[in-house]
């Protein structure tokens, strides 16, 4: 998952709800319940991953467990649309969804589609699409905001929340691990080395002026936050 990294790693897949005065929005959708008895929905990727994922920890049976009703979420914003980040599209059936324009396109073409790297049967779902074209500011008070953070994929993106206590910013896959930022490097694989580095330097900076990252994948983060951010 590192370029030079060897061995095996655990990866925490998240989904994120956002509750703001004009409405509720969802960060990424994680894995298709699909994968809770069947991974060969995700063809070749199968053999690089060891999916560990139970009956209500699909998006909608986390949304449940908070006392929020599915078909009640606004919005649903991607970082991008790799299968565990897009997954649980169908199980929030009336959000809009929200994506960079880039990443859409790309994940239609049909020479990704065939070798596994998109499948719209996960995110092209007949849903209301809102694209995006850089940085995006959602409900128009700087509260939470898109940040194009290209490079892992052509249309990648993270997202700025405004909390009580501070700016958070979830980066999803432009950073995997604190690991891949202090050390500045990448995995070994992705659309855009280079780019992937120009945005991780951004978001860097963005945490040295006093945003908290919290990074995509990082096992040992995700253990040590709390319930809920706010």
């Amino acid at each position: 998952m590192m370029i030079g990294g060897t061995g095996q790693v655990i990866l925490p897949v998240a989904s994120w709800l956002i509750e703001h005065p004009a409405g509720r929005l969802v960060f990424d959708t994680g894995l298709h319940p699909e994968l809770q008895t069947d991974p060969s929905r995700i063809g070749r990727s199968a053999e690089m991953f060891g999916i560990d994922f139970t009956a209500g920890q699909e998006i909608s049976g986390r949304l449940a467990g908070a006392e929020v009703d599915p078909t009640d979420v606004d919005l649903m914003v991607f970082s991008h649309l790799h299968f565990d980040h897009c997954g649980g599209t169908a199980l929030v059936p009336d959000a809009r969804v929200v994506v960079q324009r880039a990443e859409w396109e790309v994940a239609h073409r049909e020479k990704l589609v065939a070798a596994g790297v998109y499948n719209p049967d996960d995110f092209d779902l007949g849903h209301d699409v809102q694209l995006l074209d850089g940085e995006h500011d959602l409900f128009g008070d700087g509260r939470v905001t898109c940040v194009p953070t290209p490079g892992h994929t052509a249309g990648h993106q993270s997202l700025r929340v405004q909390l009580d206590s501070g700016p958070v910013v979830l980066t999803a896959d432009c950073i995997y691990f604190e690991d891949q930022l202090t050390e500045m490097t990448t995995p070994p694989f992705g659309f855009d080395v280079a780019a992937q580095i120009e945005s991780m330097q951004r978001l860097a900076a963005m945490g040295a002026a006093g945003d908290r990252l919290i990074f995509g994948h990082d096992l040992a983060q995700w253990e040590s936050l709390p319930a809920a951010l706010t």
